[in-house]
């Protein structure tokens, strides 16, 4: 390990300062990284669209409650209406 290394400090003072400038030219120190929150965005988005429209269970009766949830439910995986 420390032959790599006396190496690279006798490789790294053996460069001018025009050889040092176009080595660091090349290297990207302000890389901005990028999270991909479209899968988050979709659950959110499936989340939201069934609480708009899922029936109160206070105002029918526990059939038409149930029926209509499981509908509205399939509706929602199946990604109807995410985007309208």
């Amino acid at each position: 390990m420390s032959d790599i290394e006396t190496q690279l400090n006798e490789l790294i003072a053996g460069l001018s300062a025009k050889d040092i400038r176009a080595v660091m030219s090349q290297v990207r120190n302000n890389v901005i990284n990028k999270v991909d929150t479209s899968r988050r965005a979709r659950r959110i988005a499936i989340t939201d669209l069934y609480f708009s429209v899922a029936p109160l269970p206070h105002k029918s009766t526990y059939e038409e409650y149930k029926l209509e949830s499981e509908a509205i439910r399939q509706q929602c995986l199946s990604g109807v209406d995410i985007n309208g």
